[in-house]
């Protein structure tokens, strides 16, 4: 008698159809219940289907629904998601076995998290200082979007942003030509209407806000994280540990040559990878490269799948990938068999800005996940739309809900790095008011237990103080 042994990854992270036809080929009941093209029906019973309603013609029929309402055909557009249906259990379970790292006797090296927050400048030689901008432009674009939806993404886009590019001047520019008030009303218009060409194409763009640099344009002045990754780099590099750095501005409002430029200054061997080398030379071109650089900076989605990047052993997260999937699958190319070092998993971030929430968020859902799936929750990970989280984002922000305290989200034995500079706060004010608080004292590092009973003592009169779990587990370390 002849045995197979079919082998896949956790298909519970994709769509339904990565192991139908594993299954079709091997198990006779899937055989005779489906055909080997079925993966259509076979996906709206066990998996995920999106329906969107077109007006458009030419797709595959396979794919499609047609009907008419009136004189006017549409056609439903079938697209299958990531997830799968509790029904799929009864396909797997004769025929399945369900194996982890722990069960194959491979133990990962100690996974640990730091949260690095850092204060914005109170001052600045050549204008409004790094605060003080964010402050303004938050509180007006927030404004903007509470009186016209419309503006929602631009607030929540540039709040997140800005920080981490306050170097150089920009424009906070739209498409949206007109302003509306509560009652969706036209109201006048004062902003510059500007006039360009792209592509051939005539677009016309408002100037909402100019944002001049808050610092000197030279190869000495430097952001609070600027200063604090050359310093942590540094400190890593001398015990023999390679960093990734991990951003999302790589576009057009791009800030990793900046980053790398900083690092070389600093005597740091810096390199970017950039989406320009091929998915699929993406780990030989690291091979290459990795023994004679210190920090490697790449947006996490170039990275996510695929790749053994074991030759790193810190992963900072310069910039808050937004997607749990992408954020778990970017921190598993480091932390995974063949890592020889602990793994140090570092989330930089500014006091009072739209980031700090948005990391407070993306540990709500990984609580979340736990609480239903238990230690298996990073087989439940499936690949989300982020507009989902910065749709929940804007929702607590603009009903100014409470960041929760990060105890509750980090594992006991994560530690908080205090700012080592006399910087400022920015915080929320009753009034919807970003206020600037007198400059911290300098500060070395503290760990976690110190700084939350400070934080604690600290915010003990502003409201009722949320609980703590005790034991809570780590982000990441129950995914193995």
């Amino acid at each position: 008698m002849n045995y197979t042994i079919n082998l896949t990854g956790t298909f519970f992270g994709g769509p339904s159809t990565s192991i139908f036809w594993l299954l079709q080929r091997n198990d006779p009941k899937v055989s005779s219940d489906f055909d080997f093209h079925d993966e259509r029906r076979w996906a709206a019973r066990y998996g995920v289907l999106e329906f969107r309603r077109m007006n458009k013609k030419g797709y595959n029929d396979d794919d499609m629904e047609v009907g008419f309402t009136g004189n006017r055909r549409y056609q439903n557009i079938a697209k299958e998601l990531p997830g799968i249906s509790p029904s799929i259990i009864n396909r797997l379970l004769h025929s399945t076995v369900f194996l982890s790292l722990k069960d194959l006797g491979l133990v990962l090296p100690q996974y640990s998290e730091m949260v690095a927050p850092q204060n914005m400048l109170m001052t600045s030689t050549v204008g409004m200082s790094h605060a003080g901008q964010y402050s303004l432009m938050e509180n007006r674009l927030r404004a903007k979007a509470r009186s016209d939806k419309r503006f929602l993404s631009i607030w929540l886009q540039w709040s997140l942003a800005r920080p981490n590019s306050a170097f150089r001047d920009e424009k906070v520019q739209t498409e949206i030509l007109d302003d509306r008030d509560d009652g969706g009303r036209d109201v006048g218009l004062t902003d510059v209407i500007e006039t360009e060409t792209i592509n051939g194409k005539i677009k016309q763009k408002r100037t909402l806000m100019e944002l001049p640099a808050v610092i000197q344009e030279d190869d000495e002045t430097f952001l609070p994280k600027e200063k604090w990754l050359v310093d942590f780099i540094r400190a890593e590099r001398k015990l023999g540990r390679k960093t990734l750095v991990y951003l999302r501005q790589t576009g057009t409002r791009d800030i990793q040559y900046r980053l790398e430029g900083i690092l070389k200054n600093a005597g740091i061997r810096a390199l970017v990878l950039t989406s320009s080398v091929e998915a699929r030379k993406r780990e030989s071109w690291i091979a290459q490269k990795v023994h004679g650089i210190d920090a490697l900076i790449v947006n996490p989605r170039l990275v996510e799948t695929g790749l053994d990047l074991i030759a790193f052993s810190n992963v900072v997260f310069f910039e808050i990938e937004y997607s749990l999937y992408c954020l778990w699958q970017a921190l598993r190319r480091v932390w995974r068999p063949g890592q020889t070092q602990n793994v140090k998993a570092v989330f930089a971030i500014y006091n009072g800005a739209m980031e700090a929430r948005a990391l407070s968020l993306m540990g709500q859902k990984m609580k979340a996940g736990q609480t239903l799936y238990g230690d298996e929750v990073g087989g439940a990970i499936v690949p989300e739309d982020e507009g989902d989280l910065l749709l929940k984002l804007a929702r607590e922000a603009l009903n100014k809900a409470d960041i929760p305290d990060l105890q509750s989200l980090f594992a006991e034995n994560c530690h908080i790095e205090e700012a080592a500079s006399p910087m400022v706060t920015v915080e929320l004010s009753p009034e919807d008011v970003v206020k600037i608080e007198p400059p911290a004292l300098p500060a070395k590092a503290v760990t976690f237990d110190n700084w939350m009973q400070t934080h604690n003592d600290r915010s003990s009169s502003s409201g009722r103080r949320k609980k703590t779990s005790e034991g809570q587990t780590s982000l990441f370390d129950l995914l193995g």
